[in-house]
């Protein structure tokens, strides 16, 4: 189980994030949703150790982990997949799959990259800055296939991509989860994100406003009041 508890953050003296509590479960999916400046990504930068608290903390399997460096956390088996493309653009498709592959499992890592997006073992000696931007974002997303992570945290992953592209991505996050996998996921498609979550949770102005299961979101004042237009 991963944990928020009571967390503040932010940047250069202004708070983004008030109190928050939010957990994710062992082998559950999570979605963390809200309109935008609500403080989603800086809540996974929070917790994938790249911004520090200023309150509260953050526990792993009830155990404190709060101060841990990124590298840390990704070896406890924190996976971040930020927004935007996260792969090393000057880099082969291969050499990405094997930065983020265990001494000696490299071979292991790119097949089960190429087993999740095929599309990857046709490009493995391409620069992966001059691949399609959904095709860089499936090599993002292979990384949590290729580092074996106990928690994904997804920061709008199909973001500005075709809807058949978009389809794919949420198929392998399917697949991720199905294999026990936890997932926190912040996503633009409101309605998809509901559909494969097991818990959701709304933040609005750096705190969570409601926590509980999709089914109980189904009153459409409740999308008007903290997700606007998105849907």
């Amino acid at each position: 189980m991963f944990a928020l508890r009571g967390v503040s953050a932010g940047y250069e003296g202004t708070t983004v994030l008030r109190d928050v509590d939010l957990v994710v479960p062992p082998s559950s999916v999570v979605a963390l949703l809200g309109p935008n400046g609500a403080g989603k990504t800086t809540l996974l930068r929070v917790a994938s150790g790249l911004l520090p608290l200023s309150g509260g903390e953050l526990l792993l399997d009830g155990q404190p982990v709060t101060g841990w460096s990124p590298t840390k956390l990704a070896q406890a088996g924190i996976c971040h997949i930020p927004e935007g493309r996260g792969v090393f653009r000057n880099l082969s498709v291969k050499d990405n799959l094997v930065l983020q592959a265990a001494a000696g499992e490299e071979d292991d890592a790119i097949g089960r990259a190429i087993e999740a997006f095929p599309v990857l073992g046709r490009r493995l000696e391409q620069r992966a800055g001059t691949m399609s931007g959904g095709e860089q974002q499936m090599l993002a997303l292979a990384r949590a296939y290729v580092s074996k992570p106990r928690l994904v945290l997804l920061d709008e992953v199909s973001m500005g991509l075709a809807p058949r592209i978009v389809d794919e991505i949420f198929e392998f996050l399917r697949r991720l989860a199905a294999a026990g996998t936890a997932l926190l996921l912040v996503e633009q498609y409101v309605h998809r994100a509901l559909a494969e979550s097991d818990y959701v949770y709304l933040l609005h102005r750096g705190r969570i406003d409601f926590a509980g299961e999709p089914t109980e979101l189904a009153d459409e004042e409740v999308f008007a009041r903290y997700l606007g237009a998105v849907a």
